[in-house]
């Protein structure tokens, strides 16, 4: 078989697990006007949203404009203003920006109305009145006039589009009770409708200078303490952490590669950068059903000699004393802790994905165990090793002598592997 047939049967069998927990959630996709305004793009755009969509995604798509509108009102040598880096809308731009967003919408409608034609079932993008606007108001004594803010949104009418299989579409158009026209922040209203009505996914297309440096996952607490180190994105920061707190992830990709968004919800280290307001990793008590991850783990470990090595049949008899790391159903890492008598007790088998290490991974199992050890009055923990016992006296382990150690386990220390005894004591 082929390499390029590996990579696919490989990538294949690692996306289906993303399909099945995938479908049926729902989805909302920023889509600034700067990839708007490059036709390739916007035409793979459409396509992987038509992908997304027949992989039974739901999908809402928040459209930007300002690239279009400032260039429009450039064009009518209209000067605007700002506040907090939110445009104020003047009575005299509103006809520009109606028309503005109208023909980007129309470009956006074309590419769609184009994938058509490459793809088996019609995928519509519908757009309406849900979205009840409020004047922005006065702030600072500057008045943002035709600059709205998010009233509320009409939830029922927006699930019928959703449940019809089409798109959704929003716009910076929102109007009020009484029938006025406001202009909204896209990237806030996006943050805000899916915070609303609880979305599964944020993804938000932003710009490579945004991207520059960010880790490639983090909190929603971590990216409040970015934006003081990285005042180039505090804007964006400041949005999400302020309007995005009821959105569990939060994909950051690059405008300028619209393809990420398959590569993103399909593949287990994504092409961007996820922000995350729950835990994105469990740590719990291993099941039977976890053995063949943990022999993934530990068999490399096992074969350089820097595990001792267990049988299948050993592991499942003493699946109750491991713990694993896990993420999206994938087993990042492991590690035993086995009871001797008195209050001392073994930390064994730890192993860390090498694809995952160097991110606190190790730290924070040792650290869950010890709490649980803790939680069962054990004051001591001990291990063996022979490899990395200088990484285990960094995470407060102390060199100590065979004679510290249980009796029985004294019994079957292997003088041929010459392990090193570390102790940590649990304050």
């Amino acid at each position: 078989m082929k390499q390029s047939e590996l990579d696919f049967l490989n990538n294949l069998r690692q996306a289906s697990d993303y399909v099945a927990q995938h479908r049926g959630k729902v989805c909302v996709v920023y889509l600034p006007g700067e990839l708007l305004e490059h036709r390739e793009q916007l035409q793979e755009f459409a396509e992987d949203i038509s992908h997304l969509n027949a992989l039974g995604l739901r999908l809402i798509i928040v459209m930007g404009a300002t690239l279009q509108i400032n260039q429009a009102l450039e064009q009518a040598n209209i000067v605007w203003s700002s506040h907090h880096q939110i445009r104020i809308t003047s009575p005299e731009m509103l006809p520009i920006l109606q028309r503005t967003i109208g023909e980007v919408r129309s470009m956006l409608e074309a590419a769609f109305s184009r994938q058509q034609t490459h793809h088996p079932f019609p995928l519509t993008l519908c757009s309406g009145n849900w979205v009840i606007a409020k004047p922005r108001g006065v702030i600072d004594g500057i008045d943002y006039q035709h600059t709205g803010l998010i009233r509320k949104i009409n939830q029922t009418a927006l699930q019928a589009i959703l449940d019809s299989n089409q798109i959704a579409l929003l716009t910076p158009l929102a109007y009020s009770l009484t029938g006025e026209v406001f202009n909204l922040n896209t990237l806030e209203q996006a943050c805000w409708v899916a915070s609303k009505i609880k979305a599964d996914k944020l993804m938000v297309f932003t710009s490579s200078d945004q991207m520059a440096d960010l880790p490639k996952q983090l909190s929603l607490a971590q990216l409040s303490h970015w934006q003081a180190k990285n005042t180039d994105q505090a804007d964006l920061i400041q949005c999400l952490t302020n309007n995005a707190q009821q959105v569990k992830r939060i994909h950051l990709l690059n405008e300028s590669d619209p393809t990420s968004l398959l590569i993103e919800l399909y593949s287990r280290d994504g092409i961007g950068s996820l922000v995350f307001t729950d835990r994105y990793h469990e740590i719990r008590q291993a099941r039977i059903e976890d053995v063949s991850g943990i022999i993934d783990l530990i068999s490399p470990l096992e074969q350089k000699g820097m595990l001792v090595k267990r049988s299948r049949e050993r592991l499942e008899l003493e699946i109750n004393q491991f713990f694993v790391i896990e993420r999206d159903s994938h087993i990042l890492g492991c590690a035993a802790l086995y009871h001797h008598s008195g209050s001392q007790a073994e930390l064994a088998c730890l192993a860390i994905d090498p694809n995952y290490q160097g991110q606190g991974l190790g730290e924070e199992l040792i650290n869950f165990l010890s709490l649980k050890a803790k939680e069962q009055a054990i004051t001591q923990l001990f291990l063996l090793t022979t490899h990395t016992y200088h990484w285990f006296i960094e995470q407060g382990f102390v060199l100590a002598s065979l004679d510290e150690l249980p009796p029985p386990k004294q019994q079957l220390y292997n003088f041929q592997r010459q392990s090193k005894v570390l102790i940590k004591a649990l304050t």
